[in-house]
């Protein structure tokens, strides 16, 4: 799934390119996109990040137009990858790439759960 980001002044250093940080950000946008329009479910997630990489490969500079697309990659019993590709739209370039580690979590008990099966099949239709 492919989804335009929309780039902020914030987000630039002097340089004016994205600063490092904020591809996490990005990433997190993806997430809550995918979370609430093609999951359908609620803003407050029940799920924790375990893990996040970036690998920047071209810088973005300002006024570049961005995408995101986000996919899932492996699916474990209480985790789940999501890989992560951002790109120039204007000249297709590939930006940087990157995963989480999503943890499905009980939070009254505060412990790692069981993702249901039927969030396990909506992860499994976003493989591609």
């Amino acid at each position: 799934m492919k989804i335009p980001l929309a780039t902020r002044y914030a987000d630039y250093d002097n340089k004016s390119h994205v600063n490092n940080a904020v591809y996490l950000t990005y990433f997190e946008i993806a997430r809550a996109h995918v979370w609430r329009e093609v999951l359908g479910l609620p803003d407050d997630p029940a799920f924790v990040l375990a893990e996040a990489t970036v690998r920047y490969l071209s810088p973005a500079m300002l006024g570049e137009p961005l995408e995101i697309e986000i996919r899932t990659g492996e699916i474990r019993t209480k985790a789940w990858v999501w890989e992560y590709a951002i790109r120039c739209t204007a000249d297709g370039r590939m930006i940087a790439e990157g995963s989480t580690v999503q943890v499905w979590f009980d939070y009254e008990r505060r412990v790692a759960a069981k993702i249901p099966e039927a969030v396990a099949a909506t992860l499994r239709g976003l493989r591609d």
